[in-house]
């Protein structure tokens, strides 16, 4: 794999969970590549293209990873939690705190998790499902930004080369379970706990908000103090 894009491409579709919720309910390796292509398609129409930035909250629901996916399809970027005052094209962010966020002209929020109130707020997955499940005509060089932090930034080839490398150290495969812990701001999250079991063929284990310990995986991304028996610390990613 070269870009991100290829994570997401037509042949990883599958029957076989990609991300796991708390309660127990999977999102398949199908659902989970046609439903970025149709965010990327929102998106593109929305003005998001290559070169510009995708804020998305740091929230931990199927969603976010959705959409940052669908922003690699286009060779933009992605910022998690982006501050309040951003600069970003746009930004995906629950119904309850998408007002928050105040973007530069020609900017579009995107809710999730009900409808908004305010009418030029776009409800992420109605826009979803109303989109064409097609990969979006665009070619993404290895040297594109792909994630964006307050002082750093990451291309494709950087982050599927530290995938490799979580990868191999911790002998991730399809018979994992990866659980996310940690905050997504951190780069090595995003590498170790959603790139990494996706590139692996995993599964990603988002823990429920109200007990995360009521779910485990086979490892987990986060400190010590993890239920799980095998701990990834986000810092010890090398990007």
């Amino acid at each position: 794999m070269e870009t991100l894009a290829a994570v997401v491409g037509r042949e990883r579709r599958s029957d076989r969970p990609a991300v796991e919720t708390g309660d127990g309910r999977p999102y398949s390796y199908r659902t989970f590549c046609t439903e970025t292509w149709k965010a990327a398609n929102l998106f593109r129409y929305n003005g998001l293209v290559a070169g510009r930035t995708l804020g998305v909250a740091d929230v931990p629901a199927v969603q976010p990873l959705v959409a940052a996916f669908g922003a690699a399809l286009l060779g933009a970027a992605v910022r998690f939690d982006p501050p309040a005052d951003t600069d970003v094209r746009a930004v995906l962010a629950p119904v309850d705190r998408v007002g928050d966020y105040d973007l530069p002209p020609g900017g579009q929020r995107f809710a999730f998790g009900g409808v908004p109130d305010d009418p030029e707020v776009e409800q992420f997955e109605r826009g979803i499902w109303s989109e064409n499940p097609t990969v979006p005509p665009r070619e993404v060089e290895p040297d594109a930004t792909a994630l964006v932090t307050d002082r750093s930034a990451y291309t494709h080839a950087a982050v599927l080369a530290a995938t490799e490398d979580v990868i191999a150290e911790y002998a991730i495969d399809r018979t994992d379970v990866v659980a996310l812990r940690p905050s997504l701001r951190r780069p090595g999250t995003v590498v170790a706990g959603v790139v990494a079991p996706l590139v692996a063929g995993a599964s990603i284990l988002l823990p429920d908000g109200d007990d995360p310990t009521d779910s485990t995986g086979t490892l987990a991304v986060g400190d010590a103090r993890v239920p799980e028996e095998t701990a990834i610390s986000p810092e010890a990613v090398s990007l």
